[in-house]
C-alpha cells in the first residue's frame, strides 16, 4: 500500500509569499535610488590633452540654433558624353539663394543641420532647334541660343563640426557636409534665333532629372562648406556667420527643348555659394 503524495497548497504558505513580495520590494526601492541621477553630477571632458570638469546641464542642455541667410550663386555647367557633339558656348548665370536653417546639438561640438532653402540659378548654350512639327535633320547649324532660369527648393541634411578650438565660444572655424534633397520648382526657357534675332520659343518646365528622387524634378546634391561664426558675448546662441559653399549635382538634368524632344541635352550645373546668415 502506497502512501499518497502530500500536494502542497499555496493555502498553506503564505508565508513564502509575503517574504518574496518583501524581497522584490526592497530590490525595487534600491534600483531607484541606485539609478536616479544627482542633481548636477560632474564629468570629466577632455578637450586639447587637458581635462576639464563640466556639469550635466552644461554639457547637454545646448540650445537648438535657428539661423537664417542670404548668398550669391555662382554657377559650374557642363555638357557630358556625346551631347556635347551638339551643343557649343555652355555657361552659367549668377542666382541667389534664402535659407531657413535649425541647428540640433548632437555631440558636445557638433550639430545637424536641417531646414530649407530656395534658390535661383540658371544655364545658357547654343545648340539647334526644331520647331513643333518640323522633320528631325540635324544639318549641323547651332544657331540657337537657349536660356534656362531655373528656381530650386533644397532641403539640407548636413552635419556640422568645428576646426580646432571654439575660442570660448565666442567664434569658430566649422565645415559642414551632408545631402540635401533637390527640386525644380520652376523653369523658363527661351530659344533665340541668332541669325534673325527673333524669339522662336519660350516654354515652363521642360527640365527634369536623370536620376529621380520621389518625382520627375526630384534629385540630390552632395554639400560640402566652410564657415566663420561669431557669436555675441552676452548670449551665446546669437550671432552671425559667413560660409563658402560647394554643391555638387549627384543627378544630370535633361533639357527637353520644345516638350516634343527637340533637343534632349543631358547637362550638369554645380554651384559655388557664398553666404552669410543671422543666428537667433
Amino acid at each position: 500500500m502506497h502512501d499518497k503524495p502530500y500536494i502542497l497548497h499555496s493555502s498553506q504558505m503564505p508565508g513564502r509569499k509575503i517574504l518574496g513580495l518583501l524581497i522584490l520590494f526592497v530590490v525595487l526601492l534600491s534600483s531607484k535610488s541606485f539609478c536616479q541621477k544627482d542633481d548636477d553630477p560632474m564629468y570629466l571632458y577632455h578637450e586639447g590633452g587637458v581635462a576639464s570638469p563640466k556639469t550635466f546641464k552644461e554639457y547637454h542642455n545646448r540650445p537648438w540654433k535657428t539661423s537664417i541667410d542670404i548668398g550669391l550663386v555662382f554657377g559650374f555647367a557642363s555638357v557630358p558624353g556625346i551631347y556635347s557633339n551638339y551643343v557649343n558656348g555652355v555657361s552659367a548665370s549668377t542666382g541667389y539663394t534664402l535659407g531657413l536653417i535649425e541647428e540640433i546639438p548632437i555631440q558636445k561640438r557638433c550639430y545637424i543641420d536641417v531646414g530649407v532653402e530656395i534658390l535661383q540659378d540658371g544655364v545658357s548654350f547654343n545648340s539647334y532647334f526644331f520647331a513643333t512639327g518640323a522633320s528631325f535633320l540635324y544639318d549641323g547649324n547651332e544657331v540657337y541660343t537657349h536660356s534656362i532660369s531655373m528656381n530650386e527648393i533644397h532641403v539640407p541634411i548636413l552635419f556640422k563640426f568645428p576646426l580646432g578650438p571654439l575660442d570660448r565660444k565666442y567664434r569658430s572655424i566649422y565645415m559642414t557636409t551632408g545631402i540635401k534633397f533637390r527640386y525644380i520648382s520652376y523653369t523658363n526657357s527661351t530659344v533665340t534665333n541668332d541669325s534673325t534675332g527673333f524669339l522662336v520659343w519660350a516654354g515652363e518646365k521642360d527640365v527634369t532629372t536623370l536620376y529621380r528622387i520621389f518625382s520627375p524634378f526630384g534629385s540630390s546634391i552632395f554639400e560640402m562648406s566652410l564657415g566663420y561664426q561669431r557669436n555675441t558675448r552676452k548670449k551665446i546662441r546669437r550671432g552671425w556667420y559667413m560660409n563658402l559653399e560647394y554643391n555638387y549635382g549627384i543627378s544630370p538634368l535633361i533639357y527637353a527643348g520644345n516638350r516634343a524632344g527637340s533637343n534632349d541635352v543631358v547637362f550638369r550645373l554645380n554651384t559655388l555659394i557664398f553666404k552669410i546668415g543671422k543666428i537667433f
